[in-house]
């Protein structure tokens, strides 16, 4: 009876974490608010950290098509409507979020993640093969500065409310 080949790891097989700077400390504090507010299934601050470990390693082929898919689908919950698990999640999303999406790009970033985690299939305009680490992290950069402005105001103002709503009534 021959062992069994067992497959090996390769890329990046160290689990040391990337290091964030202190405004991917708050995005990532702000999407664990947004996991908590909507009851997502998945951290997206763990996708977000997910995304940048994933970029760092240069022995995977596909990282840049990984990463660009985390990212999407932190936006997901956003752009579909699809959020708190109640009845009329939908609109209650949207009336969580409002335009702010439309406000702070997201729709856009939404889109070019698309083609990337794509692989360029989803679209004429986008040249997979040539998009470069440098490409990427500019994009990052984008998709960082746009959540923040999407997030702050949503989500402290619903907090707030929702504060209110589940405390004692006034006598």
């Amino acid at each position: 009876m021959a062992e069994e080949l067992l497959p090996q790891p390769i890329g990046n097989t160290s689990s040391t974490l990337v290091r964030l700077t202190p405004e991917q400390e708050e995005l990532c504090r702000r999407l664990d608010d947004l996991h908590a507010l909507d009851q997502l299934q998945a951290k997206p601050s763990d996708m977000f950290r997910g995304a940048l470990s994933v970029i760092e390693d240069e022995n995977n082929p596909d990282r840049i098509a990984q990463a660009a898919h985390s990212l999407r689908e932190i936006l997901y919950p956003i752009m579909s409507g699809r959020g708190r698990k109640s009845i009329g999640a939908k609109e209650d999303t949207f009336e969580r979020y409002g335009s702010v999406h439309l406000d702070a790009g997201l729709g856009k970033i939404y889109g070019e993640l698309t083609n990337i985690a794509h692989h360029g299939l989803t679209s004429t305009k986008l040249d997979f093969l040539s998009v470069t680490r440098t490409d990427f992290d500019e994009l990052v950069e984008v998709f960082e500065t746009s959540m923040q402005r999407a997030l702050i105001r949503p989500i402290d103002v619903h907090r707030s409310i929702d504060q209110f709503l589940s405390s004692d009534p006034p006598q």
